[in-house]
């Protein structure tokens, strides 16, 4: 084995592989340069531009309170409220005007009043429903808005949390290629990847081949 070259793991030079211990040594080291390079090329198929994912955990989407789609509601009832009872009001009148005109008799008050209260109670009871109705109508409606919110808001964090695993792969492959660099004198350039350097480790094993070279021509 003398003559072949490979690199020292403390400082990056190269060495001759009889200076590290022989062929146990160069095999272990070899299979350290061989788990770097396999989780190198993991990392490259999971790896995304960090730019793909949002720099903040922040929620743009926002809740929406019950008022909001109920104030229409609360607007409406008691309009209707009093358009119905000044409607009901005013056909009283006519009606008791037009029954003096043509037949000469007066509309009692307790007849007017009754007429005036039966009003007034149609008139409650379409203000009640519109409430009713606007109070079933709003919760639907800022139920099914605030759960798409939560939703959209769980994809951004979520997003968000896989940016960051994102940015931890990067910082790992980074890491992996600065340390390799010590490692990349001992494989020629087009056998640099886990397998051929498994490859490589295996014909080692097997005693098919003392050095580097040797196993490479054996490929």
């Amino acid at each position: 084995m003398a003559g072949f070259e490979t690199a020292c793991g403390r400082c990056g030079a190269p060495v001759d592989s009889s200076d590290i211990g022989g062929k146990n040594e160069l095999i272990r080291t070899l299979e350290k340069y061989r788990t770097l390079l396999s989780e190198c090329e993991e990392l490259k198929t999971m790896m995304k531009p960090q730019s793909d994912f949002p720099m903040s955990e922040s929620t743009d989407f926002k809740k929406r309170s019950f008022i909001r789609y109920f104030w229409p509601f609360l607007i409406a009832a008691p309009v209707a409220f009093y358009v119905i009872y000044l409607a009901s009001t005013f056909i009283i009148m006519y009606s008791a005007i037009d029954t003096i005109s043509t037949t000469g008799r007066n509309v009692s008050e307790a007849s007017l009043y009754g007429d005036t209260m039966l009003g007034m109670v149609i008139a409650l009871i379409v203000a009640a429903v519109i409430i009713f109705f606007g109070v079933k109508t709003s919760k639907r409606k800022q139920a099914d808005f605030n759960s798409n919110a939560d939703f959209m808001n769980r994809q951004a964090s979520e997003r968000y949390q896989k940016g960051l695993q994102n940015q931890k792969m990067i910082n790992l492959y980074q890491s992996n290629i600065q340390e390799m660099h010590k490692y990349e004198t001992m494989v020629p350039e087009k056998h640099r990847n886990s397998a051929d350097v498994g490859s490589i480790i295996q014909i080692l094993k097997e005693d098919r081949a003392q050095t580097v070279d040797e196993a490479i021509a054996l490929l």
